[in-house]
């Protein structure tokens, strides 16, 4: 038997409509099963994604939406490229890009 989660809350009645207050997911389980990082994983996300937004306000999709391809698998579904476009932006003071040039690699 193979499990597939890439369906999990997205049958006929949960799609239909908003569903704003959703907090349903298969990802963070419940009780004790429950993922112990689901509050810093979930703060972590909304910060990145508040930032992009806040440091790139004219992002948009480069190309129209149904022309996105989709890598499908047993359990996820993922989009093989995001391609996007945003105006120019100016570096921010003090800001440290760490690249694969510069990144950390933990042995030193």
């Amino acid at each position: 038997m193979l499990v597939g989660f890439a369906a999990a809350n997205a049958g006929m009645a949960r799609t239909e409509g908003h569903h704003t207050g959703n907090r349903a997911s298969l990802a963070w389980s419940a009780g004790p099963h429950a993922c112990p990082s689901q509050r810093p994983a979930t703060g972590i996300t909304v910060t990145a994604v508040e930032n992009l937004l806040g440091r790139l306000p004219d992002v948009e999709l480069a190309v129209p939406e149904p022309l996105l391809t989709w890598r499908p698998g047993p359990f996820h579904r993922a989009l093989n490229a995001l391609p996007v476009r945003f105006g120019a932006v100016q570096a921010m003071e003090g800001a440290h890009c760490v690249g694969p040039s510069t990144a950390h690699d933990g042995t030193g």
